[in-house]
């Protein structure tokens, strides 16, 4: 396994992994997906500082997750949860939680079409804040708050 940040060299993948990831969420909420210059932008973190990691193993993309201090929050957490096993999947969230070494609460969202993850993230010790935000309230599509609390 192997994890690293996302440049300019392997863009292309980072784009793909979240396309794959995040087409089921694009379908049923009838959105078009952003540009490619605008994930390109989000990824490389220009705008906002974030930082983005790809896993990858034998030479194969599996995750991607991006992660901003300034708002202590894991973004476009895209796991490819057929093809990981826990364990994997475990050493990116611990490596996720590492880049907030100096932070004590770390946030993330989570849209309701995406179950496994949240069962993931609660299992990793993330709890849900009771936080919550309609995605499309017609066809009752929410996201959901987590917090993963440092222990001292």
């Amino acid at each position: 396994m192997n994890i690293v940040e996302v440049s300019e060299k392997n863009l292309r993948e980072a784009i793909d992994i979240y396309k794959r990831d995040r087409a089921e969420f694009y379908a049923a909420l009838s959105k078009e997906f952003p540009s490619d210059e605008s994930l390109e932008t989000e990824l490389l973190g220009y705008e906002t500082g974030a930082i983005s990691y790809i896993l990858s193993d034998k030479g194969k993309a599996y995750a991607l997750f991006t992660t901003d201090k300034d708002s202590a929050e894991i973004s476009n957490l895209c796991i490819d949860i057929d093809l990981l096993d826990a364990p994997v999947i475990t050493k990116a969230l611990e490596f996720a939680i590492k880049q907030f070494s100096a932070i004590t609460l770390v946030f993330i969202w989570v849209d309701s079409l995406n179950g496994r993850i949240s069962e993931i993230l609660e299992d990793f010790g993330f709890e849900y804040t009771g936080e919550q935000n309609y995605l499309d309230k017609e066809k009752s599509i929410l996201e959901f708050r987590y917090v993963f609390r440092r222990k001292k």
